[in-house]
């Protein structure tokens, strides 16, 4: 019986909702920071906080249901690789899933704390850590830290998936590449 090479395409559509929601939030928050230094926390910046909060949410549980996914069901078989191309991509791979999961609790732990749990729609974070203004900003300085090393990360593993695509040509990339089948 033939396996598949690639991943489900539960799986892929997984990685690239949240690839792309991780594109978009990391320099979303790093510029509504700064906005918020400049324009005293406008309607602009707070409609971009309250969205960052939201999807931020969202990407959590996506991130979750990801998990369960996966180890329900599994991965496809690996392709060889060199062993120190192996252990860069297991130490990357380790890396994004502890930090893509390690933001948005720090963000929601964060705003728990800083007592600024309102989304759009109405819908508030529940809290999740008692309310302590200080606290808060700490964590949110180690939200945006971990934001940008998961960012640095994210460069690493789209790089090694380019070189997969481009110059190894061998079939890292098709695995997870939307499209690419379940088999061959």
């Amino acid at each position: 019986m033939e396996t598949s090479r690639s991943y489900s395409p539960l799986q892929r559509t997984l990685h690239w909702v949240i690839a792309a929601a991780v594109i978009v939030m990391i320099p979303v928050g790093l510029y509504m920071v700064r906005r918020g230094v400049w324009s005293n926390f406008d309607a602009l910046t707070n409609t971009l906080y309250s969205w960052h909060k939201f999807i931020g949410f969202c990407i959590l549980w996506l991130v979750v249901l990801r998990i369960v996914v996966r180890l329900m069901r599994g991965a496809p078989p690996p392709v060889p690789l060199h062993p120190l191309q192996q252990f860069a991509a297991n130490a990357t791979h380790f890396g994004l899933y502890v930090l893509i999961l390690l933001v948005p609790i720090l963000g929601w732990t964060g705003v728990s704390a800083y007592g600024a749990r309102g989304t759009p729609f109405g819908f508030e974070l529940p809290e999740i850590i008692a309310q302590n203004q200080a606290l808060g900003e700490a964590i949110l300085a180690y939200h945006g830290w971990a934001a940008i090393l998961l960012g640095l990360l994210a460069l690493m593993h789209i790089s090694a998936g380019l070189m997969h695509r481009f110059i190894l040509k061998d079939g890292v990339f098709a695995r997870m590449w939307p499209g690419a089948g379940g088999k061959g």
